[in-house]
């Protein structure tokens, strides 16, 4: 089967890994011209780790992976409130089945898996395309044209495909209400202010956290809620709304927003979900983020992409007929669908808490977040999260 990946993130190479590996020829294309830095810090855990283990590369993502001594909560000055070591929470949580990784050193590693035996195409994506009920005859911008028996959008949020196939963007994108940014400070003078702990700084409707990478570096991470609605995303758009957001913020916020400003590469963007009746359209099909992003205020978007990838895959490989496909692509909805839906709502009503308006709801997160540590709340807790995690693999 000759299938056309349109997206070269955590979904579309994990897709193109599985085909492969099946005996499929798949392409992907991504539009942007190299492979992605850093990122953002994520979790990683449930369904995607269960995937990952069947790649045979969790060795390779502990490689990845940062043993961050302590989660450590700031007060508006910067004083510290109190922390949560990490290595207590991994094991009464998660069974110590989790890491925290950079999301582009995700997408790296999952590349080399492919890179010598799929063809990836940087700095393109897919023009337009056509099909008629049997093959989807795509065209390019690099100028090519192909058919292929099956076009995946695993290109996002802002989903290319989603829009070339079922419509505009706001016709499925659910905005909850809040902004965020992220980007790498490499200056010497703020990093050794900060130990080797994961830092959150939070106030009612604005969260900034702060964290060590390798290369002597911090990664930083902004969430605000929304005053308004934003349409322009540029440079001097982003400098005026993270200045407005949190130039009057303590610590060391300002030298933050000082460097990263002056220096660009900022990832910003608008949170938000994607809802859709149906993920495919004839010989088209959705994946990751681009049919059932859940927003990282529900977490395991990484971890639903990976698993999301696997399923279509595994699907498809059961395919012994043309007129099976179909069939396919619709056990894979069937699968992965209910519980993505599950994880958007668990996040609408984590939205409150993950950054809370006022500081009655703070000072209430932050008493559950201490009781974490006990024996009774572990156990509650990891049943939650376990609760979630429905994909069958």
């Amino acid at each position: 089967m000759k299938l056309l990946i349109s997206g070269g993130g955590i979904a579309g190479l994990t897709l193109a890994f599985w085909l492969h590996s099946h005996g499929h020829e798949p392409l992907v294309v991504e539009k942007s011209s190299r492979l992605r830095d850093e990122g953002y810090m994520i979790d990683f855990f449930g369904p995607g780790y269960e995937a990952s283990e069947k790649m045979s590369i969790l060795s390779e993502i502990e490689g990845i992976h940062y043993q961050i001594p302590r989660l450590a909560f700031l007060g508006p000055s910067g004083k510290e409130r109190f922390s949560l070591g990490y290595a207590t929470l991994r094991k009464n949580l998660f069974g110590d089945r989790h890491f925290n990784f950079m999301r582009g050193d995700l997408e790296r590693l999952l590349y080399s898996k492919i890179r010598d035996r799929v063809e990836v195409r940087l700095g393109t994506e897919v023009a337009s395309f056509e099909q008629d009920g049997a093959q989807v005859r795509a065209k390019l911008t690099d100028g090519s044209t192909d058919t292929f028996d099956v076009l995946v959008g695993a290109d996002g949020v802002h989903s290319r495909i989603r829009e070339l196939a079922f419509g505009p963007d706001d016709s499925f994108e659910r905005p909850l209400g809040y902004y965020t940014a992220a980007f790498i400070v490499d200056d010497p003078k703020i990093r050794e202010g900060v130990d080797d702990a994961f830092y959150t700084l939070t106030v009612p409707g604005r969260q900034v956290a702060v964290y060590p990478i390798r290369g002597d570096r911090l990664a930083t991470f902004f969430i605000h809620k929304a005053e308004h609605r934003l349409y322009d995303f540029s440079p001097q758009m982003v400098r005026e709304e993270l200045y407005w957001a949190y130039g009057g913020m303590g610590w060391i916020v300002p030298e933050l927003l000082e460097r990263c400003l002056d220096g660009g590469g900022v990832y910003f963007d608008e949170l938000a979900q994607v809802e859709m009746p149906s993920w495919r359209r004839g010989r088209v099909v959705l994946v990751g983020d681009a049919c059932g992003c859940v927003s990282l205020l529900a977490g395991q978007g990484a971890s639903m992409a990976i698993s999301g990838a696997y399923t279509l895959a595994e699907e498809l490989a059961e395919v012994r007929e043309e007129e099976d496909i179909a069939g396919a692509l619709a056990r894979y909805e069937g699968k992965l669908k209910p519980p993505v839906e599950k994880r958007q709502q668990e996040g609408r009503r984590m939205a409150r808490w993950f950054v809370p308006d006022n500081r009655a709801i703070l000072a209430v997160r932050d008493a559950a977040m201490r009781m974490t540590t006990s024996s009774l709340a572990s156990l509650l807790l990891r049943h939650r999260f376990a609760s979630g995690n429905t994909v069958k693999l």
